[in-house]
């Protein structure tokens, strides 16, 4: 006769313990309604879900309802684990950080994507984990990983090389500083009147990222000390544009720090012009479901900052003329518009071909595109074109640039670009300096 062998329960895991509140929640609740969720038992009868719920229930006496998870290996076990924990259970940043990074050390050959896929969470906190683990030895440094599709790619995407003369390159190299400290420390080491223009993408308040989360009042008091200290570094024509994505308080309320910031800013220092940032193929966010019924969130602000005679290159950004109105004369007859204003049409569209272009629209259209191509391992990118737009705009020629928050450095490649002297970036995260560093090398 053939004897079962009697379930011994124990935990796939050892997982971050319930705080002494959340285990009399919950106690509390089973002993008012009993199991509700069944435990998940692997075929070996350890659990992958569901613990304390077990160890409650036998304290009380109460049945435990199981269902049994077959055909998983042991990797997929243990990762189904820890993505049911992170997203039943209220963790804090560095208890979830600590699932990834015990993840990426069982399973160091999975791709990003492939973690992030397993637990649940971002790509981009488990490429930030994983920097994190790589340079201490805790996990190798692979050169290929292994996706959802089990093809083996390379474990980073190549920073896209340019071909410049060995002379060239190093003139870039010479001309990038990159500082690793807090812009508010920083600011106040940096000559007066030395920069030409500020250009920077903060990070915003109440976002989780994986360098931690503000509150509005903490950011508005960063962004108070920042402003002011860049205010002193720019020459007499300088100018500062601050990047800003709005977020909701919750679907349907809006947060209102960046309206707070940006009149603030205007009465401290000058708003020279409201300027806006339209992305067509954003991706669609919290709120545009059906039953929400809100709209794609595409536009983000930037706060432009500096005195009335600023520097401005309007040439630089000319919108080519369209076809029709190359090709088509049009009547000087003077014509009415709704508003009362005459308007002359042969003259304006031949003041067009002369200058080159027409004036674009305070919103600019820019898609993310190829977003910043060597810069995937940081969490919040700013796209390549927004930040070639803006240098052409705003920067004149052998000038200086400055980023307070540089991260992977697509603001000081674009200046670089656009023929800056000198660029300055500083970020508090090492790591991303390194990416800035080497995106710079590369060309």
């Amino acid at each position: 006769m053939k004897t079962i062998a009697k379930k011994k329960y124990q935990p796939v895991l050892q997982l971050p313990p319930l705080s002494a509140e959340e285990l009399a929640g919950l106690r509390a609740s089973i002993r008012q309604h009993g199991i509700l969720v069944p435990i998940m038992l692997t075929e070996d009868g350890r659990i992958i879900d569901g613990n304390n719920r077990k160890q409650i229930a036998d304290e009380l006496g109460i049945g435990c309802p199981e269902v049994v998870q077959p055909g998983l290996d042991e990797e997929e076990i243990r990762a189904l684990a820890r993505s049911l924990n992170i997203a039943r259970r209220q963790l804090g940043r560095e208890q979830r950080r600590q699932l990834v990074a015990d993840q990426l050390r069982e399973t160091p050959g999975w791709s990003n994507r492939r973690v992030a896929k397993a637990l649940g969470v971002d790509h981009h906190t488990v490429a930030s984990v994983r920097l994190d683990l790589e340079p201490t030895g805790e996990i190798p440094q692979l050169g290929y990983t292994t996706g959802l599709d089990g093809k083996d790619r390379p474990a980073t995407r190549a920073v896209p090389i340019v071909h410049r003369s060995p002379v060239e390159r190093q003139a870039r190299i010479e001309a990038t500083q990159l500082i690793h400290g807090d812009c508010r420390e920083v600011l106040p080491t940096l000559p007066a009147a030395s920069v030409d223009l500020i250009v920077c993408d903060p990070p915003y308040p109440e976002v989780d990222r994986e360098y931690g989360r503000m509150s509005e009042a903490a950011w508005m008091d960063l962004m108070r000390a920042v402003v002011r200290g860049c205010r002193l570094v720019l020459r007499p024509q300088g100018s500062m544009v601050v990047l800003l994505q709005p977020g909701y308080e919750r679907i349907g309320r809006m947060r209102t720090w960046h309206l707070e910031f940006a009149l603030w800013a205007a009465k401290e220092w000058s708003l020279v012009q409201d300027l806006y940032w339209h992305v067509p193929d954003a991706f669609p966010s919290a709120g545009t479901d059906r039953k929400a019924g809100l709209l794609k969130a595409s536009v983000k602000w930037l706060v432009w900052l500096g005195p009335a005679d600023c520097y401005r290159d309007r040439d630089a950004v000319l919108r080519p003329p369209s076809e029709p109105v190359t090709t088509r004369q049009r009547p000087d007859d003077p014509r009415d518009s709704p508003s009362g204003r005459t308007r002359r049409m042969g003259r304006m569209h031949r003041t067009a071909l002369e200058r080159g272009g027409t004036v674009p629209p305070n919103c600019l259209i820019l898609p993310k595109g190829g977003g910043s191509p060597g810069s995937e391992d940081h969490p919040a990118v700013t796209p390549m074109a927004q930040c070639e737009w803006l240098c052409k705009y705003l920067l004149p020629e052998k000038s200086v640039l400055l980023d307070p928050f540089c991260g992977s450095g697509s603001t000081l490649l674009a200046a670089l670009d656009a023929g800056a002297s000198r660029v300055i970036g500083i970020d508090r995260e090492k790591k991303y300096l390194e990416i800035a560093r080497r995106r710079v090398e590369a060309g």
